[in-house]
């Protein structure tokens, strides 16, 4: 067992100035107050300057720290789980671009073999397809060569390959097939979400009686809000059914218009995600990204040699820092987009997203400088303060010039 004492915890249901207990996997108390003399045998984490906040749930990465989702191993997807957990992520869905369906068989492969396993790290909860059913005319960084129209049998290909571990697809609802394809994966329990979509609003609401239920990275590669045709953006702000996600790292989303997101959905239909990329958390320079040349600039920010913006340099922690600090979001709201919402999103929250006696121990101490003190994963400390920072990938670094 395990004692965090805190005078800020973001428990379920309000902050807390108490404890929380862990017993193995699980939390056995939260509570206010002092810890009691009965517990006083159990190792103590004294945390005064902390907020102690449910472990983050990044839903939506392609990597970071040069570790790769879609060229990774088990190994590798382990790897990239080690460095999230560092920086405050508890559990993540790896996501996969647009690539041949072969090549995505593989990933799902790899996927399905490490949620096998338990390791140091944060915990892999399933794969995001991002693609490859996804409009030409919203490519964002992707290869428009690798888009394929909806097809149920290609993802039944995919969804085999995975066996049981695709959790969430991203596809353009408007596209021929597509409403076929987002009835079929809603009766095999995978999340349907909107993205890299021209889709009008008509089309879009097409979408959502199908089944789509999430926006991808709400604003970027959608057709966006006109007073006559409000878009896609326009029915996944309106339509009650639907989730949003917002990347948070201030250059995707202007920070006027998340905060217009704010005002218009509540924060229990907001995610926070990272949207981050292998190149996530390096130093500024060239690298290469889904065979493509990709800068990351002094500020930080990485785009492709023609300009467009290429997933982000940023990791959840930097987006919930960015909506408190800059944005003014309460720090409740904050945690909930970052935790809790992700996790009723696939279906885990009845174990996670939360501090609460009962479910998953996956907490994090976050300092005032925004610095990862402690995290723990189902029980297992992680990161504990004193240790190294974690291990880059040598050889996606070496390709740096």
């Amino acid at each position: 067992m395990m004692l965090f004492v805190c005078p800020q915890i973001h428990a379920e249901g309000g902050v807390v100035d108490g404890y929380v207990l862990v017993d193995g996997r699980r939390i056995a108390a939260v509570e206010a107050g002092p810890v009691p003399a009965s517990l006083a045998g159990v190792e103590r984490v004294d945390l005064p300057e902390c907020h102690l906040i449910p472990g983050m749930i990044d839903l939506h990465i392609h990597g970071a720290g040069g570790w790769p989702v879609e060229a990774a191993d088990v190994a590798g997807l382990q790897q990239l789980g080690r460095f999230l957990a560092a920086y405050g992520v508890t559990g993540f869905l790896p996501s996969a671009s647009a690539y041949p369906l072969d090549q995505l068989e593989t990933v799902a492969g790899q996927v399905r073999a490490a949620t096998e396993v338990e390791y140091d790290g944060a915990a892999i909860l399933g794969l995001h397809l991002e693609g490859p059913f996804l409009n030409p005319r919203r490519p964002g960084a992707m290869h428009i060569e690798n888009l394929r129209a909806p097809s149920v049998g290609d993802a039944a290909r995919l969804l085999a390959a995975g066996g049981g571990t695709v959790r969430r697809v991203s596809l353009a609802p408007e596209l021929p097939g597509a409403l076929d394809l987002i009835r079929y994966l809603v009766e095999n329990g995978v999340l349907v979400a909107g993205a890299h979509t021209d889709a009008t609003y008509e089309e879009t609401i097409a979408g959502i009686d199908a089944g789509v239920r999430l926006a991808t990275h709400t604003y970027n590669a959608m057709r966006g809000l006109h007073h006559r045709e409000p878009g896609a953006l326009g029915a996944y702000l309106t339509d009650e059914r639907v989730t949003c996600e917002v990347i948070c790292d201030l250059l995707h989303v202007h920070p006027a218009a998340v905060r217009l997101l704010l005002r218009a959905v509540p924060p229990d239909r907001v995610a926070l995600i990272s949207d981050a990329i292998p190149a996530a958390c390096l130093e500024p320079g060239h690298y290469r990204l889904w065979g493509r040349d990709l800068y990351i600039d002094e500020q930080g920010f990485s785009r492709l040699a023609n300009g467009t913006i290429a997933g982000s340099t940023r990791l959840m922690l930097h987006g919930l820092r960015n909506l408190v600090e800059v944005l003014a979001v309460p720090w409740a709201d904050a945690v909930r987009m970052a935790s809790q919402v992700p996790a009723r999103l696939i279906g885990l929250v009845d174990r996670k997203g939360s501090l609460a006696p009962g479910k998953d121990a996956d907490l994090v101490a976050v300092t005032p400088d925004w610095q990862v003190a402690w995290c723990v994963v189902e029980g297992r400390v992680v990161r504990r303060p004193g240790d190294p920072h974690p291990e880059r990938n040598p050889e996606y670094t070496a390709a740096r010039s």
